[in-house]
């Protein structure tokens, strides 16, 4: 291998021919002799980097949640305007709104999917849910400061699995459900953060 090669760039051409080989044909296809030819490289450089399909499949597991958390974390830090308007940017991150956020999400959920049979992509499936569960709980902090633990928790979770329900529904229905009603539906999701408890709690004080 020439010395001059820059190891996380030759990684990051890996990744890149994992997701288009995912894109096109699904993980199954996903082995270090498919992703050689389409990187353009010979499987021994590939075999340099990762010993197995199943080390590389894992790695480029890890580096798309590195991307859609990087892209999460982005869109909290630049957003201008109401803690509302913050949370609704990341959550947009999480839907097919443009061409990079589509491939991403398409290979992600591919790999969430792999992992309930695949033992190596468990571990990266667990991460990926616990840091994206925990960045979005940190944009709720901001959005609802007195909410309590347990409605943190709950509202995260509501968030996540509606926003991943939306993201697979564009992804399949996309001539319909374009990004201006993706953005409606997240809006009025966030809206409604906190109601639920508050509702549960007048209820139980007697409030009408």
């Amino acid at each position: 291998m020439p010395r001059n090669v820059d190891a996380a760039l030759r990684r990051q051409e890996i990744v890149e021919a994992v997701k288009r080989i995912v894109i096109a044909d699904g993980l199954g296809r996903v082995s270090l002799r498919e992703v050689a030819a389409e990187a353009g490289l010979v499987v021994g450089s590939v075999r340099h980097y990762f010993g197995s399909s199943a080390e590389l499949a894992a790695h480029a597991f890890d580096a798309v949640t590195d991307s859609v958390l990087g892209r999460l974390e982005a869109a909290g830090a630049a957003a201008h305007g109401t803690a509302e308007d913050g949370c609704v940017a990341q959550l947009c991150q999480l839907l097919p709104l443009d061409e990079a956020r589509a491939v991403d999400l398409c290979v992600w959920t591919e790999f969430k999917l792999a992992a309930r049979t695949r033992p190596e992509l468990e571990p990266p499936a667990e991460r990926s849910h616990r840091a994206v569960a925990a960045a979005l709980g940190r944009a709720l902090v901001r959005l609802c400061p007195a909410l309590a633990q347990e409605d943190l928790v709950r509202e995260a979770e509501r968030l996540l699995a509606t926003v991943e329900g939306l993201g697979l529904h564009a992804m399949l229905h996309g001539r319909w459900l374009d990004a201006d009603l993706c953005t409606e539906v997240v809006r009025a999701q966030v809206a409604s953060v906190g109601l639920a408890g508050a509702g549960a709690a007048g209820a139980a004080a007697g409030i009408h």
